[in-house]
């Protein structure tokens, strides 16, 4: 019965919780919907919308902040608490909006401000525009009117610079007037209050330079084209490259004002400006240059013309050699051209050396030509004079035509009678005649000296440039055999001609090569072999064979000794093996006998020792 009771009073304790926890939720529900309900009639008279409209809003309203207080009532929360925070949040929202609306209010009477004020000033505007242009406009015409007239009388006329002010205080203070710019007047302006005109400075003196560099509005302005510097060279017309008005320290067009005009430039008498005036062929800045392939540094190396100082002048090769910029550096940018320096391409003093084969009487084979040239690519034509009369002055011998792809001709070389006569060479357009030396190759099967040392015989030399009255087909002989290493051409020479020759070597370092070395060498490394050095080889030679002959005429000696000496004692098989060694270093010793062609052992001996041998090792198998 106590259990009964105590289950009882739980029941009632939970019961009264749900009905407090109810409570709660209504009273936060209340809030909510006030607020759904203030926005479905703010929201409805806004959008226009109908009663069945507003009813759905308004039930969507109150199923939302239900939803929203089975949620809150799920964090478990106090009750009071969550009263303050719905009052709290009504009167921000409340005084939030007010604030809005304020603000935009003020917003929008800056803004009306803003528009009237601009009215204004443009209506003030308009009516001091009016005034003015009413008040200046006979002023100007006037002005105008005035500027005509002044230039009829100044407009074309030749002027000079003065560099230190006018001419009667130069000669009071012991200073002779220098020559400046030679300019001319192109025209007379005014400054008008909207558009003021700027003077640039001028030459002279420090106060003149900052006066005639104010900006002015008002005075009449003379208008000078600058024609040539102090030094007669012309100066660039801003026309040619605008963008010097803007980079250079000065123009050739400049503008001054009238009442400094006698200051600052003297007028020149009809005599004085036509000797002055500009002839044909104006002077132009030229810079000799070196430098500039492939990315290396300009310089200049001269200038001209002559008489010129480098220290009045601003050379610029910033913008490489093809926008060259020089400026005087007080009358300003002259016009100017770069020229690379005439490079000395071909070296007159240096011979050419040729060396050459002679085929027969009008057949010349050119194996080689060494150059001394700086040209990257060289063209060599060949012309033979042998059998007629033309001599080097004649057209045939003179013209450097181009070849079929247009590559231009630099040297051609004359042979006649089985002998170079002339090499002729084209610098430029100018055809000179170069010193030469010819070397005559020996023939094939000679003995030539390498230029290490080495004592060969030279093979068949390989073809090259071919000079003859009629076409012959040649062999070529190119080289076969590797090239010997420490040797190179001499120097430059066409590409087309490699001029390698092959040799065999029969003496390296003063001992016999054996067997001979075989190689290819360039053809100046190659020297036909004196007298003395061939004396020496040749007793060399014939000792070193003699030698050879000697051993293996004491190996046939020794073998018969053996076998005369075995057949009265008898026999081994020790015995049989020595004389089979002896007699393989004799076949070989014979065979590298008759290789060098000469006097080896006689076959019928050699005959007589083999079956010696046989003999010999058939006795000693059955003792």
């Amino acid at each position: 019965g106590e259990d009964d009771e105590g289950e009882e009073e739980d029941e009632d304790d939970e019961a009264e919780e749900e009905e407090e926890a109810a409570a709660a939720v209504e009273q936060h529900q209340q809030p909510a919907e006030a607020q759904a309900g203030e926005l479905h009639s703010d929201a409805a008279p806004q959008n226009g919308l109908g009663c069945a409209d507003g009813e759905q809003i308004s039930k969507l309203a109150t199923a939302i902040a239900a939803a929203q207080a089975a949620e809150q009532s799920s964090l478990e929360l106090p009750t009071s608490l969550l009263q303050q925070i719905s009052q709290w949040e009504a009167q921000q929202s409340m005084a939030e909006a007010d604030w809005r609306a304020r603000q935009m209010r003020l917003y929008a009477e800056f803004e009306e401000r803003k528009r009237r004020l601009h009215e204004l000033q443009q209506g003030q505007r308009k009516k001091f525009r009016d005034g003015r242009d009413q008040a200046l406009h006979p002023l100007y015409d006037e002005g105008s009117s005035l500027c005509a007239q002044l230039e009829a009388l100044l407009k074309g006329k030749l002027c000079r610079f003065r560099e230190f002010g006018p001419a009667p205080a130069c000669v009071a203070n012991g200073q002779a007037p220098q020559q400046g710019p030679l300019a001319r007047v192109t025209g007379v302006s005014f400054g008008r209050i909207d558009s003021p005109l700027r003077s640039p400075p001028c030459p002279g003196g420090s106060g003149a330079t900052s006066a005639a560099g104010a900006a002015v509005s008002t005075g009449v302005i003379v208008t000078l084209e600058k024609l040539h510097d102090r030094n007669g060279i012309a100066m660039l017309p801003v026309s040619d490259n605008p963008v010097l008005a803007f980079r250079s320290r000065s123009t050739s067009e400049l503008k001054l004002p009238l009442r400094l005009l006698g200051g600052r430039v003297r007028l020149l008498t009809p005599d004085e400006a036509e000797e002055a005036r500009p002839a044909a062929a104006e002077r132009i800045f030229v810079v000799r240059y070196s430098g500039g392939e492939d990315g290396s540094p300009i310089e200049p190396v001269q200038i001209l013309p002559e008489g010129l100082s480098l220290a009045d002048y601003h050379i610029s090769f910033a913008a490489g050699v093809s926008a060259l910029r020089v400026e005087h550096r007080l009358d300003g940018p002259v016009k100017c051209r770069a020229e690379p320096v005439a490079r000395k391409e071909v070296f007159s003093e240096t011979p050419l050396e040729l060396y050459t084969q002679e085929i027969d009487e009008e057949t010349h084979n050119i194996v080689q030509v060494y150059f001394s040239d700086l040209r990257e690519e060289v063209y060599v034509d060949v012309l033979n004079l042998t059998g007629t009369d033309l001599t080097l002055q004649d057209a045939e011998c003179v013209a450097f035509p181009n070849d079929a792809s247009g590559a231009a001709l630099n040297y051609k070389i004359i042979v006649r009678d089985g002998r170079v006569l002339a090499v002729l060479y084209k610098e430029g357009d100018s055809v000179r005649t170069s010193p030469f030396v010819e070397h005559k190759l020996p023939a094939s099967g000679a003995f030539v000296v390498l230029s290490d040392g080495a004592l060969g015989v030279l093979q068949s030399l390989p073809r090259g440039l071919i000079v003859t009255r009629t076409p012959r087909d040649l062999p070529e002989n190119a080289p076969q055999w590797p090239a010997r290493a420490g040797l190179r051409p001499k120097g430059k020479h066409p590409a087309e001609l490699p001029g390698m020759a092959d040799v065999k070597l029969v003496q390296l370092e003063g001992h016999v090569a054996w067997p001979p070395q075989q190689c290819s060498a360039p053809v100046c490394s190659l020297a036909v072999a004196e007298s003395a050095r061939l004396q020496l080889w040749h007793a060399q030679w014939d000792s070193w064979v003699a030698e050879r002959q000697q051993v293996a005429y004491a190996l046939v000696e020794k073998m018969e000794g053996m076998l005369s000496e075995a057949h009265g004692k008898g026999c081994s098989k020790v015995s049989v093996a020595e004389l089979s060694h002896h007699y393989g270093q004799l076949e070989e010793s014979n065979r590298e006998l008759e290789e060098l062609d000469v006097d080896a052992v006689n076959a019928c001996r050699l005959s007589a020792l083999q079956k010696g041998i046989q003999r010999f090792a058939a006795l000693a198998r059955y003792s």
